[in-house]
């Protein structure tokens, strides 16, 4: 009997050397620099999908507050840093090593709001987390909103128009990209003050701007996890 049982032992190491090496054959190994120039390696209508905001067709009527739909309406051919990005955000973006910020602008399906999303690519994040902060802050003062606007096919979108901010980092370590987002009016209308007796106070007028800005936020958020999304169905 100890016989077999020792005889049993080559065996089963041998099925764990097995194991281990399947294991490790199903390993992915992200590459950094490809998940950094997604704009280069990734075809523009995965960058930016045609439709974005709603993935079931018929989510708007069970679960209206997941968002609004968005459709894309024009994509810059442009991938520098300072024409895409403005105000504190391109200042900030330049100083850290911006490498590249390609933008497009979307509608929303009510066609009242539009929305310049820029994908922001940096070496690396380090020292860039109060990205997300500016916009905020841009959003708070009516500051300037960070992304200029990109005009687009029947709409009057334009850098005056823009009334919400918001941004995100793309959640995943081999992805050094951050979405910036600007909002408005589709209609190129500039977001007045609230008459009386609704805009006694700054908080009255920075809530009547409050939408765009939460609008600004849904999308970049979605948009930094198709990112995310590409970079690793891309790798693995």
């Amino acid at each position: 009997m100890l016989i077999g049982a020792f005889g049993c032992l080559p065996a089963l190491a041998g099925g764990a050397i097995t194991l281990k090496a399947m294991a490790n054959s199903k390993q992915v190994v992200r590459n950094h620099e490809y998940s950094a120039n997604l704009w280069r390696n990734v075809p523009v209508e995965r960058l930016f999908p045609d439709m974005m905001g709603i993935r079931e067709a018929h989510a708007r009527e069970r679960r209206p507050q997941d968002g609004r739909g968005w459709r894309r309406m024009a994509v810059s051919e442009e991938t520098a840093c300072g024409r895409a990005l403005s105000g504190q955000l391109g200042e900030l973006a330049a100083a850290h090593g911006c490498r590249s910020a390609v933008r497009a602008t979307y509608l929303d399906v009510s066609g009242g709001t539009a929305a310049t999303v820029a994908i922001v690519t940096f070496k690396d994040t380090d020292g860039v987390k109060e990205l997300e902060h500016i916009l905020e802050e841009a959003q708070s003062n009516e500051a300037d909103y960070g992304v200029r606007a990109l005009p687009a096919r029947g709409t009057q979108w334009k850098d005056a128009a823009r009334a919400g901010s918001g941004g995100t980092f793309c959640l995943d370590r081999h992805t050094p990209v951050f979405v910036a987002v600007t909002a408005g009016p589709a209609d190129g209308r500039k977001a007045g003050k609230l008459p009386f007796p609704w805009g006694k106070r700054d908080w009255d007028q920075r809530a009547d701007r409050s939408p765009w800005g939460y609008s600004a936020v849904g999308l970049a958020q979605e948009v930094a996890a198709q990112l995310v999304r590409e970079s690793r169905a891309a790798q693995a």
